[in-house]
């Protein structure tokens, strides 16, 4: 008899990474696929549904207005649970470290189910940074009896947690075959970008996290001031995250400058048109550093750890946190010297060769 697998999701990175699963699984097993979206990045999550051309089976609406994490959690437990008594899945898949990734394991876990995580084994090794997801992430490996690990790195990380062996399987980080996917779906014309670029000198800005809140988001926006002063033949694109944290300070200090272009969030076409047009990428975001090495661009990481060291080991990354100077002297030496910029870029993708979602598969059906 078939297993019965049951996928959650609930932010952009989640679906993202997940789409390539889903739609293969979807071909394998049918209806014993169940999708299930929490609603955590409901608008981001249904344009990305309809990119990837599936529609969930249940979508959970677990946000609600000034929520606190606790009663976030609490929420996505109730709703998750109500669906898994419903439906009896055999294995759930989660993926990543989401408030829905921890609700949808403890909600299983506590049923007897299977758990699944994909992306498991990442670790900053401090729990304040990125905060909460380190913590999530870390929990989730406790009982996950399928530790889909994206490198050999992650996998020690686990093993080094007395992860059982029998338990971590590398596969690749799924995120590569989402773009690959992407890219099939632009060659095709079957998508289209809506953002154009007029230069062909780019560098794409991203920042969001909550430890950057404040004096970080402050440092990197007067580190851009400065950079678009002096590279007055460069474009500087910030999709502006809503939270106003980030959007008042980036607009209070960046509006008005030309070659600044602050945008809307952006649908993950437009952004992975953008990385591919860009000549740098600075990002405080984990899924940019995944992709960085699939698009061939060197990445500069907003942040004082990474979870992801194998993008520098690679040679695709640099830790620069949010010191003005630091991004500063690194943006310019990287604009100065051709050598030290190709330098960066003559790597292997330390994530994969876009068949993580088959090896996943094969693994879950005991093919």
């Amino acid at each position: 008899m078939q297993k019965k697998i049951l996928i959650i999701y609930g932010t952009r990175p989640e679906i993202i990474k997940l789409a390539p699963l889903i739609l293969l699984l979807k071909e394998k097993t049918g209806k014993n696929c169940i999708v299930v979206n929490t609603g955590q990045h409901a608008d981001m999550t249904k344009e990305l549904e309809k990119i990837f051309s599936f529609t969930p089976d249940y979508f959970l609406d677990i946000m609600t207005q000034g929520q606190s994490l606790n009663s976030l959690i609490v929420k996505a437990i109730q709703e998750i649970d109500t669906v898994l008594e419903k439906e009896k899945p055999d294995t759930v898949i989660v993926q990543g470290d989401t408030t829905t990734v921890l609700a949808g394991g403890i909600a299983s876990y506590y049923r007897g189910i299977d758990v699944g995580h994909v992306e498991a084994g990442l670790r900053s090794f401090n729990l304040q940074e990125p905060y909460p997801e380190e913590f999530n992430r870390k929990v989730i490996s406790i009982f996950a009896k399928y530790n889909f690990v994206p490198t050999e790195k992650a996998k020690e990380n686990l093993q080094n947690e007395q992860v059982l062996n029998d338990n971590i399987y590398i596969t690749g980080n799924t995120v590569v075959d989402a773009l690959q996917l992407i890219k099939q779906k632009i060659d095709k014309k079957e998508i289209e970008t809506t953002v154009k670029t007029k230069h062909k000198q780019n560098i794409l800005i991203t920042a969001h996290r909550r430890e950057n809140h404040g004096n970080g988001i402050e440092n990197i926006c007067k580190a851009v001031k400065i950079l678009s002063e002096k590279y007055k033949e460069y474009n500087f694109y910030w999709p502006v995250h809503p939270s106003p944290k980030v959007y008042n300070t980036v607009h209070r200090l960046l509006a008005n400058i030309d070659n600044v272009k602050l945008l809307p969030p952006l649908n993950y076409i437009d952004l992975v048109y953008l990385m591919t047009k860009s000549k740098i990428i600075l990002t405080d975001s984990g899924g940019i550093q995944e992709e960085a090495p699939s698009v061939k661009k060197p990445v500069l990481i907003l942040r004082n750890v990474t979870e992801r060291p194998e993008v520098i080991d690679a040679g695709f990354g640099k830790i620069v946190g949010t010191s003005v100077n630091k991004i500063i002297d690194t943006v310019k030496v990287l604009l100065k010297d051709d050598n030290v910029y190709k330098k960066m870029l003559s790597g292997t993708n330390p994530f994969g060769d876009g068949k993580a979602s088959e090896k996943i598969i094969k693994i879950l059906l005991n093919e």
